[in-house]
Order: structure tokens, then C-alpha cells, then sequence
């Protein structure tokens, strides 16, 4: 079982013992980013092991590995020394580790470990990259077979960290950190267990301190959320592919929670990535049995799947990956999520003549219009591009335009049912109200499928004119129950309609 690292971030000794203390039920060991303390607290460092009462790492980490000391290496060795060479008799009053660069070798600091109980951590940084030759890389790491080596890469999409997960997964065993940093990277920070790593890092993100490196979690999420201390071998990885927003997505929450309910060794982990044929690669790299859909890969997958659902090649999109001999089936949950919100949003079952006004052509648009056209709703589609409001709009025989003022006619006669099924408004995304130009008049009832934030401008401006609204999250969870009841063959747990 990895280590839990908390990497203090703090300015002074006693902010980092303040944030330590926050944290200490949920980690293993902590980290003094001391190249990020005040230079008066600079040469303090010698005593945080016995202050801190939790085995401690000490780095010193330069800007050109992703740190903040730039006051030279002279400086730096004396820090270094200062804080290792003076040894207690009380091995807990002395740091257990120090990270140490592969281009750092000061022998006397080195005996100093040694003779001190210290461990030293062999790192590498590569902030802006991956190097092209990771086993190359790696044995410079490894040389010593008494050091524990730390190669920590920056992916530049899904395809580069499946090429990281897919190598450090070959690695025979024995302590060792591999890192994947940056948004790509996250998932191997969760699923470090699988990649045979000694120690996972994370920062005080909640606390509103700078995380220690890009892609941290905080350890009460890592804990709670993603289930660290459950994971083995033997775990089932499920993945959310999409974006980068997939990171600040909630159906971690939702699965990993409703995982744990029905008492079933598996994790469902963010995987970022703008390339279907990337993010397979990634799925198939950690050995995922499921994954969720998100945009803009709903429509960019259908060519790689082996098997479709009625309910995919009806929509023209998949939001739902369950791995089946040897190949990819597609699924839509997004559909029956939607059908199951609107009409308890509405309160009716039966909708049919009502009129309604889709924004957007993507693919949960199409999801969307799905469902109005088979409750019997008339409908006009708006979309940026028009051409796409067009097309989607034909299938169903629904009226379409361009999202402006133009369209300002043909909403006001499809306005019982006003939906929002772009990204506009998103947390993370582009910001703004998609239907600015429009007035209402109190009596549509507003469904934005958006959920971060609960409320979005489209919103708060139909609220105060006197409209029903309603967001996105009732849909997430119902459309997220359907596929934990598609991965695991089980009825879904009560969490998800909580």
C-alpha cells in the first residue's frame, strides 16, 4: 500500500505544522517543500521532524525542476546540511527521506544519509514533457539499489500516459515513484497502488494553500472520494473520458460512493483526453472494465466501438464504454437520466404538444432530442453553428436557427420547455448566458443541464423573472445509476437518487 504524502506549501514552519495538523489522521508521512519558505525560516528546517511528530521528507526543490529556489547551490548544500548532517539519537527526530536530483551527487551529504538512517529519494522532474526514452531515463534513477528512485513526467495528453502507465507497469518490483503531473497525469496519483509506487503526493488544496506540484489531490479527497486505502490489485478501475473539466466532474462522488455501498473492490477515476483513439489507449492501459463519456468524445468514439446499443445508433452518440470480449460496447444513459428529470421536473408524465426549445447540436443534444421527439414534444433546435441545428433538427422533424436574436420568434413559440445542452456557463468554460437576447416571461420552465455551478446565469436571470429552473444534477445521477447497473450487472445503490 502506497504512502500518503502531505506536501506542505506553507511560508513558515508554523503555518506547515498548522495545515499537518489538519491532515494527520488521513497521511502517512509529510513533505517540507522548503524551497518555498520565507528565507528567514530558511535555515529552521533542522527541527520540523520533531515538531511534525510524522515521518517527514525534506526537498529543496529547484525552479528548474518545478520548484522555487533559485539562490544557487551553495546555498542549497547548506540547507541540505544543516538539516541532515546534525543527526539526533532519536531517528524520529531526523528527517526519514531527502530528494535529491540525479545531477546532485555530494558525497558527504550522501554518507550523511547513510550513516543517519535517512533514505534518499532519487528524482528526476521533467515539467514540460515526457523523456523519449523512459527506460533510459530511468536507469540513471535506479543506479543505487539502496536509493529510492522518483521519476516524476508531465503528459501532454491521454496518449502519453498510457505510454507511462503502460511502462511503469512492466517495471519489476521494489520501491519506487513514478508520477504522471499536470491535469493528464492525475489518474496516476489514484491508481499509484498499480503502479508499484512507495509514496503518493497530495497538497492541501481545501486549506487554499498552492498545490505542491500540478495535478495534487487533497488527501481528504484522495481518501474519500477515490477510496485510496481500499485499492489492490485485484480493484476494477471504471474511468470518466472527456475534457480536462472531467477533472472537476462529480460523478467521482457518485460512483466511488455507490462502489463502496455495494461492497465492490472498484474505482471510477478521471481520465482527461480530447482523442478517442487516445483515451482507448489509456482504458486499456489500466485495465478498465467501464467508462463514462463526456464531452467532446460522445460522437468521436463510435467509430472505435465493437458494438453498438439501439439506443447509440438512435442518438448518434455514446456517453457509456462497458468492455466486452475483447472489445468496446457503447451505451447511452443520457437519454433515460434526461427522460427520468424533465418529467419529474415537470411533474407530468405525459408531455405530448407541449413546445420546446433545445440549445445546442452536440452529443448530449442529441441525446435530448431523442427523448422530446419520443414524448411527442415539438421542438426547435438553436445552435452556433447552424448547419448542426439543421441536421439534428431534420432527423426528428423539428425547427431549427441560429442561437441570436433572430431566433427570438421561434423560441417564443416553443417555450413551455426552455433547455440549455451546451457547455456555456460551465465552470471552467465559456463563461455567458446562451440565451441573453431573449426575454422571458415567467411561464417557461428553464432546464439547464449544467450542475457546476448550481446556478448559472441562464438561470438566475429565468429565476427572477418568475420561471421554474432547474439544473443538471438530477439527470447526472439518474443517467450515472444506469451505468453502474450496465458495468456490474447490479441494482443501483439508493446514493445515487440521495
Amino acid at each position: 500500500m502506497p504512502l500518503v504524502c502531505l506536501s506542505l506549501t506553507a511560508s513558515t514552519i508554523a503555518e506547515n505544522l498548522a495545515v499537518l495538523d489538519r491532515y494527520r489522521a488521513k497521511i502517512d508521512i509529510a513533505e517540507l517543500r522548503a524551497d518555498l519558505l520565507d528565507p528567514s525560516e530558511a535555515f529552521a528546517v533542522r527541527d520540523f521532524p520533531l515538531l511534525a511528530n510524522v515521518p517527514c521528507i525534506l526537498a529543496v526543490r529547484r525552479k528548474c525542476d518545478g520548484g522555487s529556489f533559485v539562490d544557487g547551490e551553495g546555498r542549497r548544500l547548506v540547507m541540505l546540511a544543516k538539516a541532515i548532517a546534525y543527526a539526533r539519537p532519536d531517528q524520529s527526530a531526523n528527517y526519514a527521506y531527502v530528494d535529491l536530483e540525479s545531477d546532485f551527487r555530494v558525497p558527504s551529504i550522501e554518507e550523511a544519509c547513510h550513516t543517519f538512517g535517512t533514505r534518499i529519494i532519487r528524482s528526476r522532474h521533467y515539467v514540460s514533457g515526457m523523456p523519449a526514452d523512459l527506460d533510459e531515463a530511468w536507469a540513471e534513477l535506479a543506479a543505487e539499489p539502496d536509493e529510492i528512485p522518483k521519476l516524476a513526467v508531465t503528459p501532454h495528453g491521454a496518449g502519453d500516459f498510457a505510454r507511462l502507465f503502460t511502462w511503469a507497469s512492466s517495471l519489476p518490483a521494489g520501491d519506487r515513484i513514478i508520477i504522471g503531473m499536470g491535469e493528464y497525469g492525475m489518474p496516476s496519483r489514484v491508481l499509484a497502488e498499480r503502479l508499484g509506487c512507495r509514496i503518493s503526493y497530495t497538497s492541501a488544496i481545501r486549506a487554499g494553500l498552492p498545490g505542491a506540484a500540478p495535478g495534487h489531490l487533497d488527501p481528504s479527497t484522495l481518501e474519500e472520494t477515490y477510496r485510496f486505502r481500499e485499492l489492490d490489485r485485484e480493484t476494477a478501475v471504471y474511468a470518466l473520458g472527456g475534457g480536462t473539466n472531467v477533472l472537476s466532474s462529480k460523478t467521482p462522488q457518485l460512483h466511488n460512493a455507490a462502489f463502496r455501498a455495494a461492497g465492490i473492490n472498484a474505482v471510477y477515476v478521471p481520465i482527461p483526453s480530447g482523442d478517442a483513439a487516445a483515451l482507448l489507449l489509456a482504458l486499456e492501459a489500466t485495465g478498465a472494465r467501464g467508462a463514462a463519456v463526456a464531452v467532446p468524445l460522445k460522437e468521436a468514439l463510435l467509430p472505435y466501438l465493437s458494438r453498438r446499443s439501439p439506443e447509440v445508433d438512435d442518438i448518434g452518440a455514446c456517453n457509456t464504454l462497458v468492455r466486452e470480449n475483447g472489445g468496446w460496447t457503447g451505451y447511452n444513459t443520457d437519454a433515460q437520466g434526461f427522460e427520468r428529470a424533465l418529467l419529474e421536473f415537470l411533474g407530468k408524465s405525459d408531455i405530448r404538444g407541449l413546445g420546446a426549445t433545445l440549445i445546442g447540436a452536440g452529443g448530449l443534444a442529441k441525446a435530448v432530442a431523442h427523448v422530446l421527439a419520443r414524448l411527442g414534444v415539438r421542438a426547435a433546435i438553436l445552435n452556433r453553428t447552424v448547419s448542426k441545428a439543421r441536421i439534428l433538427s431534420q432527423r426528428y422533424g423539428f425547427a431549427y436557427g441560429p442561437c441570436t436574436e433572430h431566433s427570438s420568434e421561434l423560441v417564443a413559440g416553443h417555450s413551455d420547455i426552455i433547455i440549455q445542452a451546451t457547455s456555456v456557463g460551465m465552470d471552467g468554460e465559456r463563461q455567458g448566458d446562451p440565451l441573453d437576447w431573449y426575454d422571458f416571461t415567467g411561464q417557461e420552465a428553464i432546464f439547464d443541464l449544467i450542475y457546476r455551478p448550481e446556478r448559472s446565469l441562464l438561470l438566475e436571470r429565468a429565476a427572477i423573472s418568475g420561471c421554474r429552473t432547474t439544473n443538471g444534477w438530477k439527470m447526472l445521477r439518474y443517467q450515472s445509476a444506469a451505468q453502474f447497473e450496465l458495468w456490474t450487472g447490479l441494482k443501483p445503490p439508493a446514493s445515487y437518487s440521495a
